[in-house]
């Protein structure tokens, strides 16, 4: 990553501002009672979206309905669980974690099942009562799938003012679909190859945090090529003013006579708090390039956002978000804006 870009880097993009899942777990750590009671908690969202024409909401619609369900706890003095399910719609139901964990110090813990990848900061606390935004920044939306989660071992430990993650699973597949990236989420392998990846991460005091994130594995049937994901990520929050963001790479190793497939981005959004209301501003951008798996068409777009989230109470809040769109070339007609309403409990 060249150096320049690494200042576009801010990050840590998930405001925890109710107490919910983050905090459950960070009890399940610290708990000393032999048999301590499981948390339990949970969050609800919908959404009303409408767009310009080109967009894929030009009519205005009620959507995104999201519910979901944990708990953790801790059995006996070392070792922990957690589940989360998730319900999307009326009719997809899914696992979101689903671990159990040795837990003997703040130094280090492994977990071992289903697990959210510790990739930058959004992918695990992106619900909706731990950010101001609505939608997933641009360059994460091109980089790996909604909620992305991992099969394998985890391990997780603090010492001083660093953190570190480390984990193997199954990793990501190739897919023939064209959509928004050319690897796809998925629970059993499609070859012999073992993801790894990481995040090793550093909290100066509360205000300030980030860190660097890794992942590598083969995503082809064949066990050849390798799919390569690159994060910084930083933050800093005071009890009036956050500001987040995040600059992403991937590299995506294509079959010969075609050059290496990449996309590149970052995000940066930033919002005050003032007697329940928090203004947030945002600007996002990515750009992809592959020739094997979008035959040619490629990717240069920005977005600009403004939105508005006001805490109702402790558990129930409202969203307000505009999106404008550009792209490279191309004369775009698809902002949108969005309206969500979620609690948590």
């Amino acid at each position: 990553m060249k150096k320049t870009r690494f200042l576009f880097a801010a990050a840590l993009a998930a405001c925890l501002v109710f107490p919910a899942f983050g905090q459950i777990l960070a009890q399940t750590q610290t708990q000393t009672q032999t048999q301590a009671r499981p948390q339990i908690g949970g969050y609800l969202s919908l959404e009303y979206i409408k767009g310009q024409p080109e967009s894929a909401y030009p009519h205005g619609a009620i959507e995104n309905l999201l519910a979901g369900f944990l708990t953790a706890g801790q059995i006996g003095q070392k070792f922990g669980f957690a589940a989360e399910v998730q319900a999307r719609g009326v009719d997809e139901f899914s696992l979101n974690q689903a671990w159990a964990g040795f837990l003997p110090s703040e130094a280090f813990t492994v977990r071992a099942g289903l697990y959210l990848v510790p990739f930058g900061q959004w992918n695990a606390a992106s619900r909706p009562y731990e950010t101001v935004l609505i939608r997933t920044p641009l360059n994460l939306e091109h980089l790996y799938p909604s909620s992305w989660r991992e099969l394998g071992v985890l391990a997780h430990g603090r010492i001083g003012i660093l953190t570190y993650d480390a984990y193997l699973g199954n990793g990501l597949a190739e897919t023939s679909d064209a959509g928004a990236t050319p690897y796809v989420q998925q629970f059993r392998d499609n070859n012999t190859d073992m993801a790894k990846g990481g995040r090793l991460g550093f909290a100066a005091g509360q205000a300030i945090q980030g860190g660097v994130s890794y992942y590598s594995g083969k995503y082809d049937d064949q066990n050849m090529r390798d799919l390569t994901l690159e994060g910084v990520d930083f933050s800093w929050v005071t009890a009036q003013w956050e500001v987040h963001g995040e600059y992403t790479k991937a590299l995506i190793e294509n079959p010969q006579p075609y050059p290496r497939g990449e996309s590149e981005g970052w995000f940066v959004w930033m919002c005050m708090s003032f007697r329940g209301l928090q203004p947030v501003g945002s600007f996002q951008k990515v750009k992809m390039t592959d020739v094997y798996h979008n035959e040619g068409a490629g990717l240069d777009r920005k977005r600009w956002s403004a939105g508005l989230r006001y805490v109702l109470s402790q558990t129930l809040f409202i969203k307000l978000e505009y999106d404008w769109n550009t792209e490279k070339g191309t004369a775009l007609k698809d902002n949108q804006w969005q309206v969500q309403l979620g609690l948590s409990f």
